[in-house]
């Protein structure tokens, strides 16, 4: 073999090898291509399903919200006399004396009451109320004020309270009252806060429970 047909017979064994590589790599690319295509669609499977369970989660929410409220009397009273003891100041059988429409954007009115009660050491006692109420449905917010009497002696107080209607109808208010008095016979009271539970139910039943704030 000459060294003409040499020069002729190298350039081309490097061109058929350069081919034979080129088409491996193009075959390794292909398959490269094909896992990637695979696993992007096992990642977009994943993202729909996780899609579906954030879709679905809200769902779930919106059920929890939808449950109906019970007001539990019982247990806010028991909250209460874990902490303070028993009630020192009972009220029953309120009866309304008068009502006024203040306003209508937002819904308020005034409203007087006069009811029977018993105030530990001192005995039975008649208070005398006046609150003005703001509703926002189901809500309820309130300041009165007021007396407590048995007979020549007094005292005073300023209040208020915040709650709302369950589904039932019944109404559970929470709040705070302030006592001032300068009668020797309350003055156990003077200067001191109680904090109390209204309820009023579907029937009419309605109590006052308050517990002193030493």
């Amino acid at each position: 073999m000459n060294c003409k047909d040499s020069f002729i017979r190298y350039p081309l064994l490097i061109v058929t090898i350069i081919i034979g590589i080129g088409m491996v790599l193009m075959f390794q690319n292909s398959i490269i291509i094909e896992v990637g295509a695979t696993t992007l669609a096992q990642d977009d499977s994943n993202i729909t399903t996780s899609t579906s369970t954030l879709t679905t989660t809200p769902a779930a929410n919106t059920s929890t919200l939808n449950n109906t409220f019970h007001h539990d009397s019982v247990r806010e009273i028991n909250k209460l006399t874990s902490t303070f003891g028993l009630p020192f100041y009972e009220l029953t059988d309120a009866k309304d004396t008068g009502k006024e429409v203040l306003n209508i954007d937002p819904q308020q009115t005034r409203d007087s009451y006069i009811a029977q009660g018993n105030m530990k050491g001192i005995g039975n006692v008649t208070e005398y109320s006046t609150y003005v109420s703001t509703y926002s449905s189901p809500e309820i917010s309130s300041m009165g004020k007021g007396m407590i009497v048995q007979n020549d002696n007094v005292a005073t107080f300023t209040a208020e309270d915040t709650g709302k209607y369950d589904n039932d109808g019944n109404l559970l208010l929470k709040g705070t009252m302030f006592f001032q008095s300068d009668d020797k016979k309350m003055e156990n009271i003077d200067g001191k806060v109680g904090l109390y539970l209204y309820w009023k139910d579907t029937n009419g039943t309605d109590w006052t429970k308050t517990w002193l704030w030493d």
